[in-house]
């Protein structure tokens, strides 16, 4: 009981709040204890409310309190709220990964579970009680992620559909790929006779996708087509703009219909014994800017590797360490690939419109045949459910090395917390906007201090500099005296380059070939960097006596009550499956 073991005094303090809110809140009930075999210490409560009794469970991960705990209905499936995780049913509750903070305890959950239950239950009994707002925000990518088949639409294909000759039908050829669970279509020539679209690479017609013929259509609304629920429905809701003359033949064919709008409505269709009615959702990646480039353009099988963020940096250090030898990997990311991606980041025009893990895996594979790759797709301490946050929280620190490329400043303060609590190194690195370079650091457990520790004190170091360079936070272009200034693949490579061999010397070298914890590293002369090539080593603490948990003896007897009530739970549990 790893949690009662490092956490027992903040055990003991959950175990006091719950028993006193319990004692003075009407209706509430702390059923039992009991622990699970991954780690994790379950409450069992009761609600008793106006509309039935509420059994829920209160859910302790093991890394709590540095991530977050959750509530979930006791049966399996119990619908509570229409704020409930799909599969899980764990609440999405007024606390979640993305604003934990350790101060949280699980009567704050429990009162905001019940808040959320007196909300519905109100919602239902009194018209103008309104229903409980969602905290969710959808972004694009979540959007992208929860559709499997997806059709990427280009600013060609787009340009296709709205311009001149857009209210009469036009042939296609499309590529389509499958990965992982996922397809998708990428329409590579239109017209009669059929014409490579610009922005599309021809190379993806040679695989390892099928290409496809089909046709696009105009109709008076895209969105009326959404109630067809085979090629039957489709055909009649289309009308005379039915592009075949006869019954839907016995081979694959791609159909998209367009409206004025500029709604699409994309099909994968097959007549005969085994007629195939696959919907594609739209990418629709022709709005993306042109990509501004810089004028001039001038690297173990027994380690595992957490890789958080598997966009430029990341990408690039996943691969290059696969090519020196590392075959375990942990992948963290909840994006999928566009076409605006390609200008710096690993992966290419094979991948776009997959999500970064599926295509991350892919290159992994491909580099070293047999690698063993987990993939997460989320992101760290932003809103998710929390019973997977915890999952992925325990996945990346049972990894050798955490490296955290996301230069996002609420996931390095969550991985530093939860490595520093698992005892595990960790390597991170950002780079500067416009490119002329970059910092990197890490912290190793019995060498430097925590990664929180090295951070600010590398910060402090900066400040006595001059003013820190500004588009950092991976804003990879800046502007200064009306020149525009972006940071090259090579830049990035510069630094992914770098990174490995941080990575690298902290899972193999001894003695360390690095004296400093940091370092900020010049790519050309700019702010404090002389001229290309120029290091600035920052040496940083090193670690601190780790302090031995001290319990008070209230704290003592409390821990043991709690590993009492498991063990009595354990016991009648094994006493009525006899």
């Amino acid at each position: 009981m790893r949690l009662l073991n490092e956490q027992g005094a903040r055990m003991a303090l959950e175990r006091r709040l719950l028993e006193e809110h319990a004692r003075a809140t009407a209706g509430l009930t702390v059923q039992s204890w009991s622990a699970t075999p991954s780690g994790e210490l379950c409450v069992n409560f009761e609600l008793k409310l106006v509309k039935g009794v509420f059994a829920g469970v209160l859910v302790y991960p093991e890394l709590f309190p540095d991530v977050p705990a959750f509530v979930r209905p006791q049966k399996s499936g119990e619908s509570w709220s229409g704020h409930q995780y799909r599969g899980s049913g764990v609440l999405c509750l007024q606390y979640g990964p993305d604003n934990w903070h350790r101060d949280i305890t699980g009567v704050d959950l429990v009162q905001s579970a019940c808040a959320l239950i007196w909300g519905e239950i109100l919602h239902g009994l009194v018209p103008d009680f309104g229903p409980v707002p969602s905290r969710h925000r959808a972004s694009d990518a979540h959007r992208l992620s929860a559709n499997d088949e997806r059709l990427i639409v280009t600013r060609s294909l787009r340009e296709l559909l709205t311009g001149p000759g857009r209210n009469t039908p036009v042939q296609i050829q499309a590529v389509v790929d499958w990965l992982r669970g996922e397809s998708v279509a990428v329409v590579l020539q239109a017209g009669d006779p059929l014409v490579a679209l610009g922005d599309v690479p021809d190379v993806l017609s040679q695989g390892p996708g099928i290409q496809v013929p089909g046709v696009a259509v105009p109709v008076p609304s895209a969105g009326v087509l959404n109630s067809a629920k085979n090629a039957q429905d489709l055909q009649s809701c289309l009308g005379a703009a039915w592009p075949w003359d006869e019954g839907l033949a016995e081979k694959l064919q791609f159909l998209i219909a367009h409206d004025e709008d500029g709604q699409l409505y994309a099909l994968l269709l097959k007549g005969g014994s085994t007629p195939i009615f696959q919907r594609y959702h739209v990418a629709d990646f022709s709005a993306d800017e042109p990509q501004r480039l810089p004028e001039t353009f001038s690297k173990l099988s027994g380690a595992s590797v957490a890789i958080v963020g598997m966009g430029s940096l990341g990408s690039k250090i996943a691969v290059s360490l696969a090519r020196a030898g590392v075959r375990n990997f942990v992948l963290v990311d909840d994006d999928v690939v566009g076409p605006h991606n390609l200008v710096r980041n690993e992966l290419n025009w094979h991948d776009v419109g997959f999500s970064k893990l599926a295509a991350g895996t892919r290159a992994l594979k491909l580099v070293a045949p047999g690698a063993l790759v987990t993939a997460w797709p989320m992101k760290i301490a932003e809103q998710a459910n929390p019973s997977v946050s915890a999952m992925v929280a325990n996945a990346v620190v049972s990894c050798t090395l955490v490296v955290d490329a996301t230069a996002n400043p609420s996931a390095f303060l969550a991985l530093a917390a939860i490595t520093k609590r698992a005892g595990q190194a960790m390597v991170w690195g950002e780079v500067f906007g416009g490119g002329g370079g970059g910092l990197m650091a890490r912290s190793r457990p019995g060498v430097d201090t925590d990664a929180l520790g090295v951070r600010t004190h590398l910060y402090g170091v900066m400040k006595e500099m001059a003013p820190a360079p500004k588009g950092r936070e991976a804003n990879y272009g800046i502007e200064s005296e009306e020149k525009v200034y972006v940071a090259s693949d090579a830049d990035v490579g510069s630094l992914a380059a770098s990174m490995t061999q941080f990575c690298l010397d902290t899972l193999c070298a001894e003695p360390s070939e690095y004296p400093a914890a940091a370092y900020l590293i010049g790519f050309r002369k700019f702010w404090e960097f002389r001229c290309p090539f120029d290091v600035i080593p920052v040496t940083c603490p090193g670690a601190a006596p780790q302090e031995p948990q001290t319990l008070s003896e209230q704290d003592q007897q409390e821990v043991a009550a709690i590993r009492r009530l498991i063990d009595e739970g354990a016991s009648a549990a094994n006493y009525s499956a006899s």
